[in-house]
């Protein structure tokens, strides 16, 4: 008891020298030492992911640093999210901030808001915020200095959809069937977010310095091999700079996710060469290892009887095997019929 008698005034007595114009990080850091000493080496607090981007992208084309209107979501204070001691930020707090693509699309609108988009994501329906997926570790850091998303954010679909143990929200995620056709062609070749990510935003001709957007667009769906192997969805940047403009792609992780998957044509049709970027005259950016995908050059139709799926190239194997099956059942008729005789 007479150390907490002594401790109290102590830590009273830090916190006033503590300047007022001090970020609040150091003061929260008295309790919360470890918290406080991995967000500064947070996206949030960094900004990696907006600099890294930058950089290679409109930063080598223009020769220019990060325009200061690029940094505007730059955390600094535990306050901006947390207003009250120990309150859990809710999700308006998370898409005013993340208002430009994922908290707006993950909630059925488009960039600030501008209008509606075609659905919203399948958790929000089911009444689910970013911290039912995101954990404490994931939006404060871990210690580590990432450089991007793709490497920062360590939940994946399986975490839930793989586990049946798992109830959020009083409701237990639909479970991954591997044995479904689907599942079974693409599993290792094509992320969830490639054909469960029913649309995303692309914006066309950011103009710097004024932040202004020509073009927005849901109508895009490109994709590329993302360094594990997989396909993700990709999304065009464009940024104009003194009559310039520099143009790249990188990929994206869509919040607009809905139990109906994409069409196989999407991928598997005529539109592919555009679906996987041929001729694309710009650039990739993001995570070292993105690259151009070969497109599957090929139709995938129903076969409603048998209900399967079939792509063009196997049609003329399928048309070769049935006629040798047939003169070989032709000939085996015709011994046995000669051999009866």
């Amino acid at each position: 008891m007479n150390k907490l008698k002594i401790l109290f005034p102590l830590i009273i007595l830090i916190i006033a020298l503590i300047p007022a114009n001090a970020s609040d990080i150091q003061r929260c850091a008295l309790c919360h030492s470890k918290i406080a000493q991995n967000f500064t080496k947070s996206l949030h607090y960094t900004n990696e992911g907006i600099i890294v981007g930058w950089n290679q992208g409109a930063g080598k084309d223009f020769n220019m640093p990060v325009p200061k209107m690029c940094l505007k979501c730059h955390i600094e204070n535990c306050s901006t999210c947390h207003p009250i001691h120990k309150e859990i930020p809710n999700m308006t707090t998370c898409v005013d901030c993340h208002k430009h693509n994922i908290g707006v699309n993950y909630i059925g609108y488009l960039v600030d808001k501008i209008k509606k988009g075609p659905s919203p994501d399948v958790h929000y329906t089911y009444n689910m915020t970013c911290v039912d997926c995101h954990n404490s570790t994931e939006i404060h850091g871990d210690g580590h200095n990432y450089t991007m998303a793709y490497y920062a954010v360590k939940v994946r679909c399986l975490d839930c959809h793989g586990n049946s143990s798992v109830v959020i929200n009083g409701i237990k995620p639909k479970q991954y069937d591997p044995n479904l056709l689907p599942h079974r062609l693409h599993r290792g070749i094509v992320s969830c977010y490639a054909c469960h990510a029913v649309w995303y935003q692309t914006c066309y001709n950011c103009h710097i310095p004024s932040g202004k957007i020509d073009k927005v667009s849901i109508s895009e769906f490109h994709v590329l091999r993302a360094p594990n192997g997989e396909l993700y969805p990709a999304d065009i940047m464009s940024v104009v700079y003194n009559g310039k403009v520099s143009k790249v792609v990188g990929i994206v992780m869509p919040h607009t996710i809905s139990p109906k998957a994409r069409d196989c044509s999407d991928c598997h049709s005529s539109n592919a060469s555009k679906v996987f970027l041929e001729g694309f005259n710009g650039r990739i950016v993001g995570p070292k290892g993105t690259e151009f995908a070969e497109p599957p050059s090929k139709l995938v139709f129903k076969v409603p009887i048998l209900n399967i799926w079939i792509d063009s190239s196997m049609l003329g194997t399928l048309i070769i095997g049935a006629t040798l099956a047939g003169i070989c059942l032709h000939y085996l008729k015709r011994r046995i019929t000669m051999g009866g005789e």
